[in-house]
Order: structure tokens, then C-alpha cells, then sequence
């Protein structure tokens, strides 16, 4: 059975990707995909970019105008040297923030059914509590 899971998380002011990005890298999360950086800009949201390690900054760039041009834009990003990551989708032009843990997903020891949505969030928070955070909300159901 496939099951509908993410986190998402809401921010008081549109924030820029560099605020959201930068400060996720600053705790530890990496724009590496297995060797790539692998983003999302096209306003239809389907189609995804590759482009090699060294180009985080012009991958920004283009994040940063999707944003402001039709507000959304995703980049896959992993926990240091885990692999562990997923999908990080910003919305609401800037506003909201979404993660779907499809990387390596890390499930509960309890339940592993579960996604340990814990082990997330407390990777997730150092980095956006000080970016105006004022709540979060998570979904592990059978779709």
C-alpha cells in the first residue's frame, strides 16, 4: 500500500531561497542529489533540472526568479553525509515550505511502516525557527 506523507511548514513573511537555503546548508542539509544538484523551476512543476555541484549559486538564481515569477519552486536536498533527504518544496512564494521525505527515507524503530518524522524535524528546525516559523503540520496516511 502507498502511503501520502510530508511535512509542511508555514513562515509569517515571504522569505528569499537564499534565506531558506542558505540557512538549511548552514545546519547541515547539502544541495547534492547523488552526486548532482536536481531542482525544480518550470512553472508547471514537472519537469526537473540537473546541474553539477558547482552551480549552487546560479541554482538559486533560478529558484529566486520562479519564486517571485509564479511563486513555487523545489530543489532536493540531503542531510551531510546521510544521503538521507527528500524533496523541499517552496510555495506561496516563499511562505510555505514542503518536504516530501522520499530520499532515503528514515522510518520509525517503533512503527517502520512510519516515516520518523522526528529524526526530520529536528534537522529541520535549527535551520527555519529563526526565519519565522509559526507552525508546522505532518502527514504519514494510505493513499
Amino acid at each position: 500500500m502507498s502511503r501520502h506523507v510530508g511535512l509542511k511548514l508555514e513562515f509569517s513573511d515571504e522569505l528569499s531561497i537564499a534565506e531558506i537555503i542558505g540557512s538549511l546548508v548552514r545546519t547541515g542539509w547539502r544541495l547534492d542529489d547523488d552526486g548532482h544538484i536536481n531542482y525544480l523551476v518550470e512553472s508547471d512543476m514537472t519537469d526537473w533540472c540537473t546541474k553539477p555541484l558547482n552551480s549552487a549559486s546560479a541554482v538559486i538564481e533560478e529558484m529566486e526568479h520562479a519564486r517571485k515569477g509564479h511563486g513555487a519552486c523545489a530543489v532536493i536536498l540531503t542531510w551531510e553525509a546521510t544521503g538521507v533527504g527528500g524533496s523541499f518544496l517552496v510555495l506561496s512564494s516563499g511562505k510555505k515550505l514542503s518536504l516530501d521525505p522520499r530520499v532515503d527515507t528514515v522510518y520509525r524503530e517503533d512503527a517502520g511502516e512510519y516515516v520518523d518524522f522526528e529524526w526530520y524535524l529536528s534537522k529541520i528546525f535549527p535551520a527555519v525557527s529563526r526565519l519565522g516559523l509559526v507552525g508546522y503540520t505532518v502527514v504519514d496516511l494510505p493513499s
